[in-house]
């Protein structure tokens, strides 16, 4: 679990590649993927995410920072977990 007060993170090219289980994931506000350099997509073939959020770069990314937004009980739920 990452903390939600977390410092932002940058999520390396190809870090999440082909993670067709990955779904539940929440990551603090400013997080970026970077793929400007070798235009392979971090979040790349995850299924789940592309099903959830759409498959492009800044969807996934907004859909994984702004998940809690407007349910703060789930939100201290997760905090507290």
């Amino acid at each position: 679990i990452v903390p939600l007060n977390s410092q932002s993170i940058e999520i390396e090219a190809k870090s999440f590649y082909n993670c067709r289980a990955l779904v539940n994931l929440v990551l603090p506000q400013g997080s970026t993927a970077d793929d400007s350099t070798t235009h392979k997509h971090s979040f790349q073939r995850c299924a789940l995410l592309q099903d959830r959020f759409g498959e492009g770069e800044d969807s996934i990314i907004t859909g994984l920072t702004s998940r809690f937004d407007n349910f703060p009980v789930h939100k201290l739920c997760y905090h507290h977990s």
